[in-house]
């Protein structure tokens, strides 16, 4: 999805609240087109606590790699989650050099289900962004 105002590019964030009870980790994940003629991209992770009770620290793993085969992964990123209260929110910025082609970011939070969360389907986000 792109806004055209702001040249963002992202899955659409899905950190709204659970209905059922306990932590419940959802993450969102955006970037900003590539700018010339660096074609630097920044990518925006959100890691949100939507559940009712707090969520103890957990891992969050994004993965950049290039959008067609062989789909090399050009950088990985790990960063550790503090723990989250009832709707805090975490979020973090990295910047990235692309080249030409299309690129996927990948974000997972939780990865190992160490946490028991209300809905574990929301713990993993996917973009694809376009080097210029």
């Amino acid at each position: 999805l792109a806004d055209p105002r702001s040249g963002a590019i992202g899955a659409p964030p899905r950190l709204e609240s659970s209905a059922a009870s306990g932590p419940d980790l959802a993450v969102a994940l955006v970037s900003t087109k590539p700018d010339w003629p660096r074609n630097n991209a920044k990518i925006t992770v959100t890691v949100k606590n939507i559940g009712d009770t707090p969520a103890p620290k957990a891992d969050c793993r994004v993965i950049l790699r290039q959008g067609h085969a062989p789909r090399q992964v050009i950088r990985t990123i790990r960063k550790t989650v503090r723990a989250l209260g009832a709707g805090d929110r975490y979020e973090f910025t990295f910047v990235v050099k692309l080249g030409l082609g299309i690129f996927e970011a990948a974000v997972t939070v939780d990865r190992k289900n160490r946490i028991a969360e209300a809905d574990e389907t929301n713990n993993a986000a996917k973009i694809m962004i376009v080097g210029e």
